[in-house]
């Protein structure tokens, strides 16, 4: 007998005929809409200003220098979405679940538009990378020894300048939880691209990889589980251990930190890449761990549990060493030199993207710091320019926090506002006041009067 399935009427006039419709079909979901807080209380609430989507995303390529553009951040959350569909979040206590919006985020017409887009928005946005690594050969086994053997040695031999910021931030607290919430993205789901490579059948290497993936799991042991470790810390800190209840305040490098690992896992083409970079990852991670324990333990007097970066700073030699011995080599050994030029590639793109995630990490925790000065060079810089864009928005409208790539004059007409520019910095905002807001960084807004006015103007 020969079975047929009958498409239900969704199905049957679902047709992306453009990946333009795919993007737009996408950006339409609710867990992408407008919001009514800053903070999410689910899972599946991931706002995204999808009213700020232009075909760019999916039609040109980011540059190096347009990395503090508003779609740079827009086009990683959206990637980040299309790859956490791929996931299975459920809510913990005191969360409920609310069974039609779960079974709506994981929809899925909604998910096909998303993995139509995928492959347009990963361009888009790491197609850079060629540009600014350049993979010079020929290549051995020797030579990448001792290529990743001197970058490592060059890491273990520097000081922490995270530390540094950190501890001599004006508000070492809100620093430190401004650095974990950037964490917090990827943390709270650890070691989910990682689970992408040990499905099918790759020998050996299927088994290595997953005895460090079990590590990062707890062996099955919820408590000993690299996240649930990371939930305990947060806590700790007085912050909430939600998966991404901070969503609106990830940095758009920090966000392309995980969709890379989710990028060169999700197209299994790239595994190489993916090695190298996760070799680069955990061999520094056991080194920067520990200057992530040493300033929590200064910052907050030891009254918080370091056993997060403590575990990594142990696990994650034995992690590097691993990559290196049972993977890297043999693969070499048994695949050629022709794999080298992509280790490398990866090892050096993820070196590349997480000093990047590092210095616009520091330059938030600058101007955080350095806000009242920069609310003193609004006033001084106040009518010196042609206003660009005059905005009126009612009571309890709320921008979605995002970015711009320019140094612009946020000013203050009429009304009053919250201007939002960390999870513990805000300011009220009154008719007369402003703030000069430096490209890049993150920002959003609540009306608290009846309605509000203010101009925006490049600078």
């Amino acid at each position: 007998m020969l079975w047929t399935t009958k498409l239900s009427d969704d199905a049957a006039h679902f047709v992306l005929s453009s990946d333009a419709e795919a993007l737009t079909h996408y950006c339409g979901a609710t867990a992408f809409s407008q919001p009514r807080d800053f903070y999410t209380d689910s899972p599946y609430q991931r706002p995204s200003r999808p009213q700020d989507v232009t075909d760019s995303i999916i039609s040109s390529c980011l540059t190096s220098e347009q990395l503090s553009h508003s779609q740079h951040l827009l086009a990683q959350r959206l990637l980040l979405n299309i790859y956490e569909q791929d996931l299975v979040f459920l809510p913990k206590p005191p969360m409920a679940l609310d069974l039609k919006v779960f079974k709506d985020f994981y929809d899925p017409l909604h998910a096909a538009s998303g993995k139509k887009i995928r492959p347009l928005l990963e361009h888009y946005l790491y197609n850079w990378l060629k540009e600014e690594v350049h993979i010079n050969g020929p290549w051995c086994l020797d030579a990448f020894v001792a290529h990743t053997d001197k970058v490592l040695d060059d890491v273990a031999r520097s000081d922490s300048t995270l530390h540094e910021v950190l501890t001599t931030s004006r508000h070492p607290e809100r620093a430190a939880r401004f650095f974990m919430t950037q964490c917090a993205g990827d943390f709270l789901s650890e070691a989910s691209a990682m689970a992408r490579n040990v499905l099918g059948n790759s020998g050996v290497y299927t088994s290595e990889l997953f005895k460090i993936l079990i590590d990062e799991y707890g062996y099955g042991i919820d408590k000993k589980k690299h996240s649930t470790i990371f939930e305990d810390m947060l806590k700790d800190m007085d912050m909430s251990p939600h998966v991404h209840h901070y969503w609106q305040f990830y940095t758009p490098a920090s966000l392309s930190l995980t969709n890379y690992f989710h990028y060169v896992s999700a197209n299994h083409g790239e595994l190489f890449r993916y090695i190298g970079a996760m070799y680069y990852t955990e061999a520094t991670l056991a080194l920067t761990t520990q200057h992530q324990s040493r300033a929590i333990k200064t910052i907050f007097n030891g009254t918080v549990s370091t056993e997060y970066f403590d575990e990594h700073s142990h696990i994650d030699v034995h992690h590097g060493r691993m990559a290196l011995q049972r993977l890297i080599l043999p693969m070499i050994k048994q695949f050629g030199n022709a794999i080298i030029p992509d280790l490398i590639r990866g090892f050096e793109e993820f070196r590349l993207l997480q000093d990047i995630a590092d210095e616009e990490l520091y330059a938030h925790i600058k101007w955080h710091d350095e806000l009242d000065e920069h609310r003193a060079q609004a006033s001084a810089l106040q009518g010196r320019k042609p206003v660009d864009l005059t905005i009126t928005e009612p009571e309890h409208e709320l921008s979605v926090l995002h970015t711009h790539p320019n140094d612009e004059l946020f000013w203050v007409e009429s009304g009053e506002l919250d201007f939002v520019a960390s999870p513990e910095l805000s300011v009220r905002l009154k008719a007369g006041e402003g703030v000069v807001i430096p490209k890049g960084m993150l920002h959003g807004t609540r009306i608290v009067s009846p309605s509000c006015t203010y101009t925006v103007t490049a600078i």
